[in-house]
């Protein structure tokens, strides 16, 4: 009963309200708005005339949007100078690390005689066989070798195309090498697939030590430079020949740090 009454009291209120509202308006039309004119005038103090909103949000907007902008900005060439310097960094170092295998490289032979052609390996071909950078263009020719930066043999060209060439590395199974060693005495130097096998074919003495066996000019390749290291290999000396065998696993080198060696034509 009490709720009944509520809701009636509250709807008399509101159409008391809708009556005075409408009754306001009514009496502020036929006085010509001398009341929401004297409304105006008393709340004018607290919204000055003199302001000029579209302007003033107009400014807060263009300030506040183009600091986030130059903000935004600001931190993408931030990071922009960033990654060119990363980048700057990485090519520093892999020139030093270039400079410092090419120091090591002519430190090992003598530069004078010699040009170094730097390449790379490519790619495998469907024989299996490793593609490097360089052929015709280069002046590339069967046999020439291939060193790493510490001067040792790690393969010899075979095929020869335009602008690259086929090399047999010595970890492939078909290579095989002439070479001798500081006594004069020639050697053949083979890959039978789990060790490299050397063995003499001409001694002119039996040596008390073999250190390297090293590439010859009689066998059409620049002279001097180590195939392989015996130091620490066992030699077989029997029936007037010397052999050692040498595990593949035993030889590493990089396939990006190679280098054509092609003799110079100066006198």
């Amino acid at each position: 009963m009490k709720n009944a009454n509520l809701k009636s009291r509250n709807y008399i209120i509101y159409i008391i309200f809708i009556f005075f509202s409408f009754s306001i308006m009514v009496l502020d039309f036929f006085s010509n708005q001398e009341i929401s004119s004297t409304i105006s005038k008393r709340t004018s103090f607290l919204i000055p005339s003199n302001i000029n909103f579209i302007e003033y949000f107009e400014l807060f907007d263009n300030n506040f949007f183009q600091t986030r902008n130059n903000l935004i900005n600001e931190n993408l060439r931030l990071k922009n100078e960033v990654m060119d310097l990363r980048q700057l960094r990485l090519e520093n170092s892999l020139l030093r690390e270039e400079i410092y295998s090419n120091q090591s490289l002519i430190e090992s032979v003598d530069s004078f005689n010699y040009s170094f052609i730097k390449t790379t390996a490519i790619l495998k071909n469907n024989e299996n066989k490793y593609l490097i950078s360089g052929g015709y263009d280069k002046n590339l020719e069967e046999n020439d070798i291939l060193i790493n930066e510490e001067g040792f043999v790690v393969g010899l060209v075979g095929k020869i195309f335009q602008n690259h060439s086929e090399v047999k590395f010595i970890s492939d199974l078909d290579f095989s090498a002439p070479g001798v060693d500081k006594y004069g005495n020639e050697y053949l130097i083979q890959n039978n697939g789990e060790e490299l096998f050397v063995y003499s074919t001409l001694l002119k003495e039996y040596p008390t030590n073999i250190d390297f066996i090293f590439t010859n000019s009689k066998f059409g390749q620049p002279s001097k430079f180590p195939i392989v290291s015996l130091l620490n290999s066992e030699l077989i000396t029997e029936d007037n020949k010397i052999s050692s065998k040498i595990s593949i696993q035993n030889i590493n080198f990089s396939l990006s740090n190679i280098y054509i060696v092609k003799p110079n034509d100066l006198p």
